[in-house]
């Protein structure tokens, strides 16, 4: 009975000419009719110019270990020219060839690697694999660091954002599109939320460099660019982000930038990541008020309730429908109460919702501190080890707790906060928007419970930094 084989061939951007996919097509069917094989036509699969690094990312891949599945499985070889065209990923090698052998009865065979089916044979072959893995990474660190010279030299190596062209390999401001970008810093500066900046740019028909208008996502993305300052910003990678001088024209001043990375961080201390845009705001308390089954905002609901947005989109099962009148009266009733110093207040460590993680790194060097005894009681650390580590722990938590006590003594009492954010809220000729902050500034948290028609209010001790 003869045996049908499928072959699988890759080409990453890396590869040499003599590894093209014609080249590995012709050596595996030359193997094939060498060792009386049948080789599929259906079967010959091709991923050209991708990473072999994880097998998610192949389709030709994917589709071959899907037709291997079958009952019975159309093939029952997969030849390789090199086991590094199978696989670089050593996990993945070991999880799709045990995987083939095992439920499926499909040998993973390569045409230029020879070896007995032997215990040895298994060490030659993992030691390819690993080989080819260390290639893979060593190869993808190179280029990054490569790259990541290149943009310390100020060399731009990405699409041009928008305002800016690639002359010489330096960026050049297109005018008409420069002017864009000042006037959104200038909108932004003078009080337009991104979702407005992006309804005006779309309304005078402003489109990317793709075609593309212009939405939230892409305004945020020119309001924290230091491109448009003069600098380049580069991501190595792990989180890290370089930024240097470009060495070419600014679209805006550095003021005006720094200016908008503040109100940028502002806004997201105080109304926090995902906040509806301020315009579209209904009433104060919009955003402020969360469900207390499903921990979703309340959300306004024509002609004058709120109900959990969760429930809205049947992601919850308690709709906490209330008139949006009862709930407002129930705030301002129990604030008043609060700010004429009718409450004994319990004070609880919540996780920040600002950019100051004092009270959170504090926290974990105070845990830090109780490892290091129990590894110290353990044995696992020598007495001077275990007092040299204290020390510089100890140091370090001391520090912060000097911080937030210094931010204690310059903070105002709650009460006059409380009573400050009371006199916006009651004024009826303050600005929506104004009112809301003044509720957003002492609120931690916020829960509606309709089934105990209770409302529960925590505050922030501290104004948010």
């Amino acid at each position: 009975m003869e045996t049908v084989a499928a072959c699988y061939i890759r080409v990453s951007t890396e590869d040499q000419t003599e590894y093209s996919p014609e080249a590995q097509k012709r050596a595996l069917e030359h193997y094939a009719r060498q060792h009386g094989m049948v080789l599929a036509p259906d079967h010959i699969y091709i991923d050209a110019g991708i990473s072999g690094r994880k097998a998610q990312t192949r389709p030709a891949f994917m589709a071959m270990i899907a037709a291997a599945k079958q009952k019975p499985p159309p093939f029952s070889v997969i030849l390789v020219h090199k086991f590094d065209r199978f696989a670089r990923n050593r996990e993945d090698s070991i999880v799709y060839k045990s995987m083939l052998r095992r439920q499926c009865g499909v040998q993973v065979v390569s045409i230029t690697e020879h070896w007995e089916d032997d215990r040895m044979g298994l060490i030659l072959e993992a030691m390819l694999e690993a080989m080819a893995e260390y290639y893979s990474l060593n190869l993808a660190e190179e280029v990054r660091k490569g790259m990541t010279e290149k943009a310390r030299r100020g060399e731009f190596q990405t699409a041009p954002p928008f305002g800016y062209r690639v002359a010489d390999h330096r960026l050049v401001p297109i005018p008409r599109e420069a002017q864009v970008v000042e006037e959104i810093f200038r909108r932004f500066l003078a009080g337009d939320s991104m979702a407005k900046i992006a309804r005006w740019s779309r309304d005078t028909g402003i489109l990317t460099h793709r075609g593309n208008p212009l939405d939230t996502r892409r305004v945020k993305y020119i309001l924290t660019n230091p491109v448009y300052v003069g600098d380049l910003r580069w991501s190595p990678g792990k989180g890290e982000e370089l930024v240097v001088p470009g060495g070419h024209p600014p679209i805006v001043d550095a003021g005006t930038f720094a200016e908008a990375q503040r109100r940028l961080q502002d806004n997201t201390a105080r109304f926090g990541r995902h906040a509806r845009p301020s315009e579209d705001r209904k009433h104060w308390l919009a955003g402020l008020v969360r469900c207390s089954a499903c921990g979703r905002n309340l959300i306004f609901s024509r002609p004058h309730y709120m109900k959990c947005g969760g429930y809205a989109k049947g992601k919850c099962a308690v709709s906490q429908h209330v008139p949006v009148r009862f709930l407002e009266e129930a705030f301002l009733a129990r604030l008043r109460r609060d700010a004429a110093c009718e409450t004994t207040f319990s004070v609880e460590v919540l996780p920040s919702k600002g950019f100051d993680n004092t009270a959170r790194d504090l926290a974990s060097l105070e845990r830090k501190l109780h490892r290091l005894r129990e590894a110290f009681l353990c044995g696992a650390e020598t007495p001077e080890e275990y007092k040299q580590a204290r020390k510089t722990l100890s140091d370090q938590a001391e520090e912060l707790r000097q911080k937030l006590e210094n931010r204690e003594e310059q903070q105002p009492q709650l009460e006059t906060r409380l009573r400050h954010s009371l006199t916006t809220l009651e004024d009826q000729e303050a600005p929506l928007e104004a009112r809301h902050r003044a509720a957003a500034a002492i609120l931690a948290d916020c829960l509606w419970d309709k089934e105990k028609g209770l409302l529960t209010m925590v505050y922030e001790k501290g104004p948010r930094n």
